[in-house]
């Protein structure tokens, strides 16, 4: 036997021959021939695929007769008018028809009939789209030439039925126009923005039939068939507790659906619901309509019998001995609470006090209940069901709880229930048994039920999923666990019966959507050989890593026919692209910094293989704000006082008021020639001129860097930076400087190039590094930092000696998490840092030390407010001395901001230490409460360090669950604030993620 292909002239053979399982010797078998067509076609590249055979004298030849796509190389519109370019080529690539993806027939037809109706909805009914294919090199162009002929119009607008509404209003809700074009899409927007109005007008049964058009010509008369009605409104009657608006607010009825005799029965029994779990267990509620004689309004009525509230006093178990009756009544109470219907907003203060339709005023609002009192007859049966499942989670397999009767005291209105509880015996498991895995397959240690522990339904289905995913782990995907428990003398012999199935491997890897990325980037970034054995984690990884590409909008990894078991199952990767070019441009202006043009821009893939390149610019003129003005205002007051001093400005010196900051980026996610090693490489260019009343800064910076995922749970970093920072103070003094200033001024006033080479490691063991519930995480860095060239000046610009900028920055943090019962979580950090000097006499300025306070460090403090201790002790001394000055002319500015009341701006440190403790409880499906407590310190001077010398602060935040991590806002009080140098006693922090 042979197998052929036979391809068209430009087509590429490359990779085909491993999609084909038809195998030269191998006895012919349809599967085999089916399996290579479907390969064939889920690659993408062929409209059509015929095999047939041939018979020769050693047996048969296969022959696979593929016509291949053409790829589209340029997409051409002509002839049109109403519509733009870009709106058409829009509307194509809806229908999935765009540059530089395989041509398909069955794509352009629908692109072409997408085109048509974009047409149409403009109210050109009657345009044509003409094809036009021409064959260029490396694929076709497609052109697309438009007739677009006369629109239709319309002539009128007729309204049938009864509208509710003033013609003019439905007319201008319609948004149509005598004379004007009759605009479909338009149309359909105006028949719902009727349906709305009339919903919200309270035409509760209003109907919007099809519009009609009756045409001739170029025009067309427009019939809109609309039926209102009567105007509905609702009025409760015997409502003496609860206010109407209460009421109203728990029927949260807004017309969406129509108010038939089932919509009214439902609203009916959601009042009696609303009552009953309120105290009022023998409300009754009846509904009647009222009519207008001309028809056009109608009130919807509730008749409600309230009856007299009914309060439990008293619940009796009889029967129980494992649970006891308080665990037993907590769980009638959290059923009734969890079934309890809210009314759709929060109540007004206005309704607490507002009782029914006479709006009697009656004290506090009775709906405010407990429910442990409440009587409901389905949920105390439900909550028996709910006690009799706890039972049989402890081995009472026997057990049955009912509820049999409630004795009422009706003078009293109280009432006792009972609950008849039959525990029977309890069950132990004897023996655990697993029958039926593959060889070598012990799963005894992943069910999470033991022998001599009670039977638990749950725990035992539990194990029955924990061995179908280890089984799927190990490839065999199709794996089927069934348990079967035999109740023996000694206790309950469980026997898992295992069906694993084939162990399936990897067949193929099939790539689709790959237009201009080289599809070995996609293999090499993909975790799956072809013959191994399949593991769905990595199929999970495998599309986490193509995603983290950052070249993809979409990554899909999964199984050609997931449901087939199969040994052999092919996987298909399916990816979109993000678009080559994306961009943001945006304007403004600012009474600081002047007009503002900010630009974003980035193209992705630029070679094909993942590289990625970005520029971002935020671009302003100073001359022109109001700090501009001021200082021409100034110039012009110095030349007017002393002409002799004035000097005529420089051609160029406005040039220098601009500012702003721009960064230019390329990121490639995998260095392709050190595979296997998962290597990326990242460079960004960033320039930023900020001009201020009190300081001008300028910085150029260079940062080269390189990212190593060793495995999933370690990585290193490395990264150069080379930057130059002149800063020059200004002629004011900045009295409440910004997170930003602080960070610009952190660098002294002069020229300075430095250089720094950091290298960091961290090894992360927690189960989601986003929202982790346990594991662990420990990381380290180290950066030596040198300057090359220092130029250091004083405040008023006059140079000063140099010293040495030569030292290493060490950091290190260990953080654990425990997990606690009820889902909650015990999260622990330990950080320290210090900074160690290579030469005598080496400098550490402010933008390489150490910073507390804040979100991210010790909450009940400034962000980056805390100052080092031997700092606050000198400082405390001196604002002493200051005093006792007579005038405290002469204190320094910095205990002259103190004495003014404002906080001082830290300095930082050279060695820091901090630990933090926190307990996460969850509050429900995505909010977390978390009590935290925190201590640690910083020291500007290494020698002065003293470990017990810390700074501590409690608090509570709440945290709100999201795929990136929560987001945090955090109450924490500094628990011994230094008022001497006006710290709170309290902060507020809000973030995104935790430690």
């Amino acid at each position: 036997m042979a197998v052929e292909l036979h391809l068209p002239a430009e087509e590429e053979p490359a990779g085909l021959v491993e999609l084909v399982a038809v195998r030269k010797g191998q006895a012919l078998s349809a599967r085999a021939v089916r399996r290579s067509v479907e390969r064939l076609w889920a690659s993408g590249r062929f409209s059509d695929i015929v095999v047939r055979t041939e018979d020769v004298p050693e047996g048969v030849r296969v022959v696979f007769e593929l016509s291949s796509m053409a790829r589209i190389r340029r997409i051409d519109v002509e002839g049109n008018v109403v519509l733009g370019d870009a709106a058409l080529l829009t509307a194509l690539k809806a229908e999935g028809l765009e540059q530089d993806k395989l041509l398909d027939e069955d794509v352009l037809r629908s692109a072409l009939n997408g085109m048509k109706r974009a047409y149409e909805r403009q109210g050109y009914n009657d345009a044509r789209i003409q094809l036009t294919r021409e064959a260029v090199a490396g694929g076709v162009a497609l052109a697309f030439t438009v007739f677009e002929g006369s629109p239709t119009r319309v002539a009128a607008v007729s309204v049938t039925g009864s509208p509710g509404l003033p013609l003019p209003e439905l007319l201008a809700t319609l948004g149509l126009r005598v004379g004007g074009v009759l605009d479909r899409g338009g149309l359909e927007s105006g028949l719902e923005r009727l349906r709305t109005l009339l919903r919200s007008r309270g035409y509760w049964r209003a109907t919007v039939g099809p519009p009609k058009q009756r045409k001739s010509d170029d025009a067309a008369t427009v019939v809109v068939p609309v039926s209102a009605g009567p105007r509905f409104t609702f009025h409760f009657h015997g409502n003496h507790r609860f206010p109407d608006t209460v009421l109203a607010r728990m029927l949260s009825y807004d017309g969406t659906e129509p108010l038939d005799a089932q919509t009214v029965e439902r609203l009916a029994r959601r009042l009696e619901s609303f009552y009953r779990y309120r105290g009022f267990n023998d409300v009754h509620v009846e509904t009647r309509e009222v009519h207008r004689p001309d028809g056009e309004a109608a009130v919807l009525a509730f008749d409600i019998e309230e009856g007299h509230p009914l309060r439990v006093r008293r619940v009796i178990f009889r029967g129980n001995k494992v649970i006891p009756n308080e665990e037993l009544r907590e769980m009638l109470t959290e059923h009734v609470r969890s079934n309890e219907p809210q009314p759709a907003t929060l109540p007004l203060l206005s309704d607490a006090v507002e009782m029914g339709p006479g709006k009697r005023r009656m004290g506090p609002p009775e709906w405010v209940h407990e429910p442990a009192t409440v009587f409901v007859e389905d949920a105390w049966r439900k909550a028996a069901e709910v006690m009799t499942e706890a039972y049989r989670e402890r081995g009472f397999l026997e057990a049955r709880v009912r509820f049999t009767r409630l004795r009422v005291e009706v003078g009293r209105r109280t009432a006792v229930g009972w609950f008849d509880v039959f525990e029977g015996p309890q069950v132990r498991v004897a023996d655990i048994r697993i029958e039926g895995g593959p060889q070598g397959f012990d799963g005894r240690s992943l069910v999470p039920i033991k022998v001599g522990e009670p039977m638990s339904n749950d725990a035992v289905e539990r194990g029955q999923q924990a061995l179908v995913t280890e089984l799927g782990r190990k490839g065999y995907l199709f794996a089927r666990a069934e348990t079967a428990p035999n109740l023996a003398a000694k206790g309950v012999s469980l026997l898992y019966r295992l069906e694993p199935g084939p162990q399936v491997t990897v067949g193929r890897l099939l790539v689709r959507g790959t237009s201009r990325t080289n599809e070995e980037v996609v293999r090499a970034t993909v975790r799956l050989k072809e013959d191994e054995v399949l593991s769905p984690d990595k199929l999970f990884e495998s599309q986490r890593r193509l995603t983290l590409l950052n070249i993809f909008r979409q990554a899909t990894v999964r199984l050609e026919k997931p449901d087939v078991p199969e040994a052999s199952k092919d996987v298909v990767v399916e990816v979109r692209e993000r678009p080559r070019w994306e961009g943001e441009v945006a304007g403004g202006y600012f009474l600081a910094e002047g007009p503002r043009l900010g630009l974003d821009v980035s193209r992705s893939n630029v070679d094909g293989r993942g590289l990625n390149l970005s520029g971002r610019l935020k671009l302003n003129y100073i001359g022109w704000s109001a700090q501009g003005w001021e200082k021409a205002s100034i110039a012009r007051a110095r030349c007017t006082a002393v002409p002799e001093e004035c000097k005529a400005p420089e051609p160029y010196a406005w040039v220098s008021d601009f500012g702003g900051r721009v960064v230019l980026s390329a990121a490639q996610p995998r260095l392709y020639g050190l595979l296997p090693l998962e290597v990326g490489a990242r460079f960004d260019l960033i320039g930023e001129r900020v001009h201020r009343p009190s300081y001008l800064s300028t910085r150029a910076a260079a940062v080269a860097g390189l990212d190593w995922s060793a495995t999933r749970w370690l990585s290193f970093a490395l990264q150069y930076e080379l930057e130059g920072n002149l800063l020059e103070r200004g002629e004011r003094q900045l009295t409440a400087p910004s997170r930003a200033d602080q960070e610009r001024l952190r660098f002294p006033t002069g020229f300075f190039i430095l250089n720094s080479l950091r290298a960091s490691g961290a090894v992360d063991l927690r189960d989601d590094p986003a929202n982790p519930r346990r594991g662990l995480v420990v990381s380290t860095s180290a950066e030596l930092m040198r300057d090359i060239r220092s130029l250091p000046t004083n405040a008023s610009g006059e140079a000063t000696d140099p010293q040495p900028i030569n030292g290493v920055k060490l950091t290190g943090t260990v953080s654990g998490y425990v997990p606690l019962p009820s889902r909650a979580v015990f999260a622990l950090s330990l950080r320290g840092g210090t900074i160690v000097p290579l030469v005598d006499d080496s400098w550490v300025i402010g933008s390489k030390r150490f910073y507390l306070g804040g979100s991210s460090s010790l909450r009940g403090f400034r962000e980056d407010g805390i100052l080092g201790e031997d700092r606050r002790t000198e400082l405390r001394r001196q604002l002493a001395d200051c005093r006792s000055l007579v005038h405290p002319a002469g204190c320094s500015t910095e205990l002259l901001t103190i004495l003014a009341g404002q906080p001082p701006t830290s300095e930082g440190g050279q060695v820091f230490t901090l630990a933090k403790g926190e307990l996460r409880i969850p509050v429900g499906s995505s909010f977390d409460v978390g009590l935290f407590v925190e201590a640690g310190n910083l020291w500007e001077d290494l020698k002065k360090y003293q470990f017990s010398a810390l700074r501590y602060s409690t608090g509570i935040g709440a945290r709100y669950q999201t795929p990136v991590g929560p987001l945090s806002f955090d109450v924490g009080v500094n628990l011994d604030p230094d008022e001497t140098l006006n710290e709170p006693l309290m902060q507020f922090h809000f973030s995104i993620g935790t430690f």
